[in-house]
């Protein structure tokens, strides 16, 4: 972006990475070629704003079931799948 050395935003969630590119728009920037942005936890509309935006999907019920058999002091066994995964769209 012009006049500072910033060149991506890893947002909070996707609510906040949706507010970075509604800014944008209004200061004339471009993602991504001024400016990348990833969201997290993939809300809803993330795929559906223009340019569509890349997100971290997690598996909150695995994250969930694991915290909760650690802290009861059960065996919380070997992840069977990923707990997280990049979905990469168009704003990186």
């Amino acid at each position: 972006m012009e006049g500072t050395d910033v060149t991506a935003v890893a947002a909070f969630d996707d609510n906040v990475a949706l507010t970075v590119l509604a800014a944008t728009r209004w200061t004339g920037h471009r993602v991504p070629s001024d400016l990348a942005v990833i969201g997290f936890a993939e809300g809803q509309h993330a795929a559906l704003w223009e340019p569509a935006l890349t997100t971290v999907r997690i598996n909150a019920t695995a994250y969930g079931r694991r915290a909760a058999r650690i802290s009861l002091g059960l065996d919380a066994g070997n992840w069977t799948q990923p707990p997280s995964e990049v979905i990469v769209r168009e704003t990186t």
